[in-house]
């Protein structure tokens, strides 16, 4: 089966999953679900449990005093801006050797640029690390690793977040890194996603993230604690978004789905 018509099928799932109850227990996961499939070639076996192995192995580290090479916001601005271009460039080329998407947004707004700055970042200008940034979009565990790979020898890096081996309390799985790019010496923040597991961030996850949102807004507004109905309700649906999360990641751990 073609990954792009299993991809298709999980988004039907995301849809029945949208209607059944949230409160449905969470599946638990063996050993023996992550074998790799016996229609699979030797060489195939080999290749994705080499890039299992490799995603696995890589741990999440922070180098000391990540800094812009501006302080300055106007000038860091005007740097970001030029860096995004070539983070654009090479997000693209990175995307063509590795048969993965690249998306590459425009550079985050002054105004949200300043207002996180202000609000999160004590007024230090020269600590934003996400006015240029971008993401690579994977279809299997190898073309993640090898956009990885092929990232690592263009820049320098100087972060990396591995959610993957230790994913969000929501499930949600990814690669969230910083850079340094060669040429404008910007700090720049690219995730490298898994198809699936971005479909859910984007469809099912955001609506379960609003509602929760929604029910603690109210609470707010009428200044009072959440109430004991509330607070089973976003128990449940945090399961509901855990359950889906789960259930694309294991799309990844059982290579079948995509070699049948």
């Amino acid at each position: 089966m073609h990954m792009k018509s299993v991809l298709r099928t999980f988004f039907v799932l995301l849809c029945v999953f949208g209607r059944t109850s949230i409160a449905a227990p969470l599946p638990q996961y063996s050993d023996s679900d992550y074998e790799v499939s016996p229609y699979q070639t030797q060489e195939g076996k080999k290749s994705f449990q080499r890039s299992l192995s490799g995603l696995y192995s890589v741990n999440s580290w922070t180098e000391q005093n990540i800094t812009q090479p501006y302080s300055n916001f106007d000038q860091l601005y005007h740097a970001a801006t030029h860096a995004q271009q070539e983070l654009d460039l090479l997000a693209r080329e990175i995307a063509l050797h590795s048969n993965t998407q690249a998306l590459v947004p425009a550079v985050k707004s002054e105004k949200r640029a300043k207002e996180k700055i202000k609000t999160e970042l004590q007024g230090e200008t020269h600590r934003i690390t996400d006015l240029a940034r971008c993401s690579l979009v994977a279809s299997d565990i190898p073309s993640l690793m090898q956009s990885l790979e092929l990232l690592n020898k263009e820049v320098s890096v100087v972060a990396v977040k591995n959610r993957f081996k230790s994913p969000a309390a929501s499930g949600y799985r990814d690669f969230k890194l910083l850079v340094r790019l060669p040429k404008s010496q910007v700090i720049a923040e690219v995730q490298l996603h898994l198809e699936a597991i971005s479909m859910v961030k984007n469809g099912a996850e955001h609506k379960i993230y609003e509602e929760i949102q929604r029910i603690e807004r109210t609470s707010m507004t009428e200044e009072r604690n959440i109430s004991e109905f509330e607070l089973a309700q976003i128990t449940k649906l945090r399961a509901k978004s855990l359950n889906l999360y789960q259930t694309a990641w294991q799309m990844y751990l059982q290579p079948e789905t995509m070699a049948v």
